[in-house]
């Protein structure tokens, strides 16, 4: 905590520790649950805004898990507990300085700005590591008005527009393509083999009603003074009678841009048609937008997956993964 190895203060009251961490624009979390159960030998009250690192392993092998700011505080009973939630984002001054991305503002970004520019910008005025893939980092931008609006919003539509994910985490703000599979330090996440025997239940699951047939967007054509429609196929491979249309509310200033947005919605559209949630003993190569390697599980099943949410709980129980895919 803090730069601190608290482990053997906390590890004795430890009741369970859950770990989050996705690859949407939600923040990672962390959720500790400690025993407080002695009145003589109370736990001291984590000041608000302490950075916790938190690392899972066997025996003396530890992978870090993540590092998130201390937020909300809860102590109930009986018997007498401590819950400690916290945040890869900051809501408040962090110790180690690390400020709200999620304050209102307004400010104007100019034609030809890149993403790795913005974020470095960003990153630099709230206290975060900038973490953006290379080939993320090359998209550029049109001109942007941020009025009255936080840079997490600003950063989280702007991803979203060009197909790319968004997320504060370790420390730092990443911006990355889907199945890039990197870490906020830049190295690649490595492609993990599964089989039956590895897994402890599973489930895959395809919903026809969450395609789309096709994503229309809309730009404004300054020239003829109208609105023009740009359309992109949407339809899952191996998904068939799907006739919906998905229209995006925004209009956008240009053809590119419209076309990008259309295309990034399709393509998360197809993603997630098919989903895939597995339960297994826990291990750290499990990360969010990581990739599985299936097989021996049967047709339809077998194959590549796209790691969207993994949840690290540790217990009486022992260390168990709850993995959340999508076909890659």
């Amino acid at each position: 905590m803090n730069g601190q190895d608290r482990t053997s203060v906390f590890l004795p009251r430890v009741r369970s520790i859950r770990v989050t961490d996705t690859a949407g624009i939600q923040s990672d979390t962390c959720d500790i649950l400690l025993s407080d159960h002695l009145p003589s030998l109370p736990i001291e009250l984590p000041p608000a805004g302490a950075e916790i690192t938190i690392a899972f392993g066997y025996l003396f092998a530890a992978q870090l898990m993540g590092v998130y700011i201390a937020d909300e505080v809860e102590i109930l009973g009986p018997p007498g507990q401590m819950r400690i939630t916290g945040y890869a984002a900051a809501h408040g001054t962090s110790a180690g300085g690390k400020k709200p991305v999620s304050t209102a503002r307004t400010r104007s970004w100019q034609d030809g700005t890149t993403i790795e520019a913005m974020v470095t910008t960003i990153a630099a005025e709230s206290g975060f590591r900038a973490a953006v893939s290379a080939d993320a980092g090359k998209v550029v931008l049109p001109h942007i008005d941020q009025i009255d609006e936080s840079d997490m919003n600003l950063l989280t539509r702007v991803a979203r527009d060009h197909g790319l994910i968004f997320k504060p985490a370790g420390g730092a703000l990443v911006i990355w393509k889907p199945g890039e599979g990197t870490t906020t330090a830049g190295r690649a996440l490595p492609v993990v083999s599964l089989t039956p025997n590895d897994v402890t239940a599973w489930s895959m699951r395809r919903a026809r009603r969450q395609a789309y047939d096709k994503v229309v967007a809309t730009y404004r054509d300054f020239n003829q003074s109208e609105s023009i429609d740009v359309e992109v196929d949407a339809r899952p491979p191996g998904v068939t009678g799907v006739a919906q249309v998905r229209r995006l509310k925004p209009v956008y200033p240009s053809e590119r841009s419209a076309r990008a947005a259309a295309a990034a919605e399709a393509g998360r559209s197809q993603r997630g048609t098919t989903t895939l949630r597995l339960t297994l003993p826990g291990r750290a190569d499990l990360q969010a937008e990581g990739r599985l390697r299936l097989s021996r599980f049967r047709p339809g099943v077998d194959g590549e997956w796209l790691v969207t949410a993994v949840q690290h709980s540790l217990d009486e129980s022992g260390w168990i993964a709850t993995v959340d895919a999508e076909m890659s």
